[in-house]
């Protein structure tokens, strides 16, 4: 709160002294303002992911149409050994406001399969679940957050959007007539988040300068690691990140 500290003041005018908590408030403010003025004053992160141990063996998944999927939980470059879909988060940074008007993220049903596989969204914007193929899927997701907890039919050309709600863990996503088929989302608070591209790249850009906790997550191996990163403006930081192994497998 703004309070008006003089003894003596000339009717008309008010003056507003701030107090130390005002300071305060405002100092963190700054610090963390998701908006940076003038695009010197960000900084960025970019990096790339790798998977050097023994894949395992793809699964052939015979769908009930008699056709059959080859599926691998771990989709690996040939020759880079970069990692997709992995999902990269600063897990400190502060919580923004929902974002307004948005464009949706859309993931599609296409040929027995979610396609993408991981998206990842700020709270606020929604993600649109549409149908390519000629028969009829359902959009299931299940969460303990009852806001992200449905069970949605998808008729071809009549896709479904909802706005999830923020959750520390991705949101499994199914489709209850074939359960094959799986897709994650991951809700996140702040826009500083990214996922990795077909050779295992990812960057998150205009990032307000600090110190972070980078939270790497392969959501369907459940591989996870964590790095601290300072940012610094106007300048891009590059990790890399191998891993050699699933756990348990």
């Amino acid at each position: 709160m703004l309070q008006d500290n003089r003894k003596n003041h000339n009717p008309g005018f008010v003056v507003f002294m701030p107090t130390q908590r005002t300071c305060l408030i405002l100092i963190a403010f700054l610090q963390f303002a998701p908006i940076v003025s003038g695009g010197e004053k960000a900084g960025s992160i970019s990096g790339v992911v790798r998977f050097t141990g023994e894949s395992p063996p793809a699964k052939k998944i015979t769908t009930s149409d008699g056709g059959t999927i080859v599926h691998n939980d771990l989709v690996v470059d040939a020759k880079s050994k970069g990692l997709r879909d992995v999902v990269a988060i600063f897990d400190n940074a502060p919580a923004q406001p929902k974002v307004r008007n948005a464009r949706p993220v859309v993931v599609d049903q296409r040929e027995m399969i979610f396609v993408p596989r991981v998206v990842a969204v700020q709270h606020g914007q929604a993600v649109s679940f549409d149908n390519s193929d000629m028969f009829n899927h359902s959009v299931m997701a299940n969460s303990k957050v009852a806001a992200n907890r449905f069970n949605i039919f998808v008729s071809p050309g009549k896709p479904y959007e909802h706005v999830f709600e923020v959750q520390p863990r991705p949101i499994p996503i199914g489709c209850s007539l074939h359960s094959w088929m799986r897709a994650w989302v991951y809700v996140v608070p702040h826009p500083w988040f990214a996922v990795s591209n077909e050779q295992g790249r990812f960057e998150i850009k205009t990032v307000p300068p600090g110190k972070y906790t980078l939270s790497l997550h392969h959501a369907d191996t459940g591989m996870r690691e964590e790095r601290e990163v300072e940012v610094t403006a106007g300048k891009s930081v590059e990790i890399a990140v191998e891993w050699r192994k699933v756990e348990g497998k």
